[in-house]
């Protein structure tokens, strides 16, 4: 019986991964399109300015190596409140989701 719990999540301690962490913001570059997701650390990555933060990062995407400088800026609960993206624009993780899914002929070897 202890298997089928362990198999099928009955166990207490099987929780999900949660990235207590990290911060991911979601880009799509100007040029070819592609699209690239960044994690940024909390404790590493963030510069604190006035009471909130700071995320200053050159992100390359893997196809046409576009660089786009970004700027973010944070208040104290690491919300959104500023943010630019030069070469480029953001996402939400639901643009990046929905963009990201194959197109039907994609998945027929078609794309």
């Amino acid at each position: 019986m202890g298997f089928l719990k362990k198999l099928f999540g009955g166990e207490k301690g099987n929780k999900p991964y949660v990235d207590e962490r990290g911060i991911y913001f979601y880009a799509q570059c100007n040029k070819c399109g592609s699209l690239v997701r960044v994690r940024a650390d909390k404790q590493y990555d963030l510069q604190q300015v006035d009471g909130g933060y700071a995320w200053h990062k050159t992100i390359v995407d893997s196809k046409c190596f576009q660089r786009m400088q970004a700027v973010v800026n944070l208040d104290g609960s690491y919300r959104v409140t500023n943010q630019e993206l030069s070469n480029g624009r953001f996402l939400t993780k639901e643009e990046y989701d929905a963009l990201s899914q194959p197109t039907a002929d994609e998945t027929r070897g078609f794309g």
